[in-house]
């Protein structure tokens, strides 16, 4: 009896639109600055975005918490810094390295959060990331083990693309006081 009675006839429209508002203009907020943040992108003179998966928040993410990538000398402190540099799960045998890895949970998680995103989506659209993970497994790796050694990858390319265009961005110029 109540379901007849409720919502009243007519109510159901005027609600989806009067919701609908509130997100399409967030939508066209967030689309706006998007493209602002695009534009900055390109004036700054990145090819963060160049690298599949990694879109104009992405990048902007990694340009705001990276901010000087030669402050790492070597692609592994980068990898460290970020959380995908791998950690010596077994101990080895006798004086070889070690055979088993695991993913640092330690260093910055959201630059960790953005190259996991970039990899999955790598994953899914890039037929190279989705062999490169085929091949892990067929190396008798895990998924999860696959996953870290493709962000290893992908943060190895990430901060060699941030350094070139470190080496090739014009100094700012210098104003007269």
């Amino acid at each position: 009896m109540l379901r007849s009675l409720w919502p009243p006839p007519g109510a159901t429209r005027a609600l989806r639109g009067r919701r609908a508002r509130p997100r399409s203009a967030a939508r066209r907020q967030i689309r706006r600055l998007e493209r602002l943040i695009e534009e900055l992108f390109d004036r700054h003179g990145t090819t963060l975005r160049d690298e599949p998966g990694i879109g104009p928040i992405a990048a902007a993410t990694l340009v705001c918490e990276v901010g000087d990538p030669r402050r790492f000398d070597r692609e592994s402190k980068f990898a460290r810094w970020c959380g995908t540099g791998a950690v010596a799960l077994s101990s080895g045998e006798g004086n070889s390295d070690p055979v088993k890895h695991r993913l640092d949970f330690r260093g910055n998680r959201r630059i960790n959060s953005v190259l996991h995103i970039a990899s999955v989506t790598q994953q899914r659209h890039q037929p190279q990331a989705a062999a490169y993970l085929a091949r892990k497994a067929t190396e008798n790796k895990t998924r999860r083990e696959a996953r870290r050694a493709h962000k290893r990858q992908l943060a190895n390319r990430v901060i060699r693309r941030m350094w070139r265009d470190q080496n090739t961005r014009q100094p700012p110029l210098k104003l007269a006081a």
